[in-house]
């Protein structure tokens, strides 16, 4: 026990070391990173002033002017006090800043001074005092918008700093609650492995329950419920070997961005160490790694223990973390000798069934004995030159009916069978399904054949108990030698 658990630790420091977590199959419940700040609405600018500031400047003085022009006396109103350009200098400035304020000033000035009204310069005044009173309304202007405009940036500098506090609250707040979740999903899943060990040994016997069947085909999708009631993986497959290659036989999890191989030609790495030499890899290891290369985290060769022969391979190529222990991938090996040696005997008993004489009912004839009965019996006839003739009987209705009826119809036909047929006639399950039927009549032409054609059906007829009576059969001869 000391063993396996110093092993356990050093598989999961060696997974540290080669980088496992940030393999791209291992899955993991590490959230992505907090994604960027909300986007705050950034306005248009022209030349680090906004459009719309530039706007309200000229649609106002388009208008001032035509007032101005048409309905005033055209003197830049610089006789009423207080002038009405006040009003889109301190607007502009409240609610843009200084830059737009002084924009509105200057537009103010020029209109102002180019308007037509800057009274002349009278006999009592100097020069000095002429100037001053020519541009006293800009400088009041220009100081307004200053002080008034930096009192509106200072604002807009501690909304700034406010908004960027609350976007960055909200980013804490947003790591708090993922890590929060991830928290709860680690908790949720420790407590789904504490109650997926308790269901062990329930899960193992319903898969293994689900084995215990000796068509390969079925054998071979319940190897699907098999690795999931052991590994629990998200992706996984099922590779059978064929010429010189393994082949995908069944896969899950598989999406249509995957790019895993489906056919492991004899030359590739993979080939080699699993067939070849029948080991099984892990991620964790940095060789195995290189020979994965991206193809999965686990990869074993389905052995069977009985005969020792290689019958496949099976691959995990995504499974979380954590399952990625020394005990999961022992398990893993069992797996894959488990399903090696149950689909090898399927396997087997499948190639007996090609050359069994009877059907899985033991009422038949099976198909494969079928083939080969009427060729020879049909070349005897020809040489022999006696009549070889066919009835061929099939249940019509056989998908209609419930199960319990289907099973039973075969029985009621074998009864009738042996009341009518002679020791020669020979009776086969057509293709081994349970709905088509053949009867080969040696030495009986085909007006003797329709006479046993009827005497089967009235049997038959007498054999369909209240269950048979929907059953729907149709019969017809076939002449398959008559003498020259």
């Amino acid at each position: 026990m000391l063993g396996a658990d110093a092993l356990k630790q050093n598989d999961g420091k060696r997974a540290m070391k080669n980088g496992i977590s940030q393999h791209p199959y291992i899955s993991s419940d590490r959230q992505p990173p907090v994604g960027q700040m909300e986007r705050v609405y950034q306005p248009a600018t022209a030349w680090g002033v906004r459009r719309s500031a530039l706007l309200e400047i000229v649609l106002f003085f388009v208008l001032a002017v035509f007032l101005d022009q048409f309905v005033y006396s055209a003197d830049a109103y610089w006789s009423i006090t207080p002038h009405p350009f006040w009003l889109i200098v301190l607007l502009v400035t409240v609610q843009y800043g200084t830059a737009e304020g002084v924009i509105a000033v200057l537009v103010a000035t020029i209109v102002l001074l180019a308007g037509g009204g800057v009274p002349e310069q009278t006999l009592n005044q100097n020069l000095h005092d002429y100037l001053f009173g020519i541009v006293r309304r800009p400088l009041m202007w220009l100081v307004a918008a200053m002080l008034l405009g930096e009192l509106r940036m200072r604002h807009l500098r501690e909304r700034d700093q406010l908004r960027k506090q609350l976007e960055e609250a909200r980013a804490n707040e947003k790591v708090i609650a993922d890590a929060y979740q991830r928290q709860q999903q680690i908790k949720m899943d420790l407590e789904v492995r504490v109650a997926g060990q308790m269901r062990t040994v329930l899960s193992m016997h319903q898969a293994v329950k689900s084995l215990e069947q000796l068509d390969s085909g079925k054998v071979l999708f319940s190897i699907m419920d098999m690795v999931r009631a052991v590994m629990n993986p998200q992706k996984f497959s099922v590779f059978m070997l064929g010429q010189d290659a393994l082949e995908a036989a069944v896969h899950a999890g598989w999406t249509g961005t995957d790019k895993y191989l489906r056919i492991v030609g004899a030359e590739h790495p993979l080939f080699q160490e699993v067939v070849a030499r029948r080991r099984t890899l892990r991620v964790s290891s940095e060789n195995d790694e290189r020979i994965l290369d991206q193809q999965g985290v686990l990869a074993g060769p389905l052995t069977n223990a009985e005969t020792g022969e290689v019958i496949g391979m099976l691959k995990v190529e995504e499974l979380d973390f954590i399952e990625l222990g020394w005990t999961n991938i022992k398990n893993f090996e069992v797996v894959c000798e488990w399903i090696g040696t149950v689909y090898g005997n399927a396997r087997r008993f499948h190639a007996a069934k090609q050359n069994s004489v009877v059907n899985d009912s033991g009422l038949f004839l099976s198909s494969s004995y079928y083939i080969r009965q009427t060729a020879f019996l049909t070349s005897l006839a020809r040489r022999h030159n006696f009549s070889l003739a066919q009835i061929d009987i099939a249940l019509e209705n056989y998908d209609e009916l419930p199960k319990k009826v289907r099973s039973q119809a075969p029985i009621a036909l074998s009864k009738a069978v042996e009341q009518v047929l002679r020791s020669t006639d020979l009776a086969f399950d057509r293709r081994n399904n349970g709905r088509e039927f053949t009867i080969i009549l040696p030495a009986t032409p085909t007006r003797n054949a329709r006479i046993v054609e009827e005497r089967l059906l009235t049997a038959l007829q007498g054999e369909l108990n209240d269950s048979l009576q929907e059953a729907l059969w149709a019969v017809r001869v076939e002449d398959l030698h008559t003498p020259a």
